[in-house]
């Protein structure tokens, strides 16, 4: 496995025990908390209107958004690189109702084999800032084999503002620290509408409707029929 790829599973298996203080805003890295709160808030929301039959969450970290979507869905599907940011999850999946089946995949999604067309909804939460463009085709390419017809996106990710300009750089190898000093460098690119729509459109994904703050962005997207 490459040193990037490496270090960012490291960084994520390390980070797992403190990732939700993001959506708290707190952490060392946060220069405004109040502007995560209201974006966390506002997609939650969003999140309590999303997700419908199978439900696959790729890149599902702690699972924080699954509170909010998961009694819209028969079915979910948790997938996720990190085993610590699984066992997080775990503790959500304990919370929801035994009608719901819950499966956990532990692998770079990528790299993994489903059936064409089993799901029918998938939520993509920080994970495409982190697929240079050559990944992002083959990331766009395989979901889109796995959803069915007129499926249904909510894509959550990090939003170029003005606020970022001040502590980050829009696309690059970006040091991240824990709470304990320890730092990582790892691949991340921030998205401006621009962007966003820019993405969706070269893979032919509908976007319904797009919810913009000053740190976060989701973009609730359909499949072609």
């Amino acid at each position: 496995m490459e040193k990037p790829r490496q270090e960012l599973i490291d960084y994520y298996e390390e980070r797992a025990p403190e990732y939700d203080e993001l959506y708290a805003g707190k952490g060392p890295a946060l220069s405004a908390p109040d502007a995560y709160l209201n974006d966390v808030r506002e997609i939650s929301a969003i999140c309590r209107g999303f997700g419908r039959g199978h439900l696959i969450d790729i890149g599902c970290g702690t699972g924080y958004w699954l509170q909010y979507y998961a009694e819209n869905c028969r079915e979910i599907t948790l997938v996720d690189q990190s085993r610590n940011m699984l066992v997080q999850c775990q503790t959500r999946t304990n919370k929801l109702s035994s009608d719901i089946g819950v499966h956990f995949i532990k692998g770079n999604f990528l790299d993994l084999r489903f059936l064409s067309g089993i799901f029918d909804s998938a939520l993509i939460g920080f994970l495409v800032s982190h697929l240079p463009e050559d990944r992002e085709e083959i990331f766009f390419t395989k979901i889109k084999g796995i959803l069915r017809s007129k499926a249904d996106i909510l894509w959550i990710d990090g939003y170029w503002s003005s606020l970022r300009t001040k502590s980050r750089e829009k696309e690059g190898f970006q040091e991240r620290t824990l709470n304990d000093g320890r730092s990582f460098k790892i691949f991340k690119r921030y998205f401006d509408e621009q962007d966003i729509k820019a993405v969706l459109e070269k893979y032919s994904v509908k976007l319904n409707s797009l919810y913009i703050g000053e740190v976060f962005f989701a973009a609730h997207c359909v499949l072609p029929g």
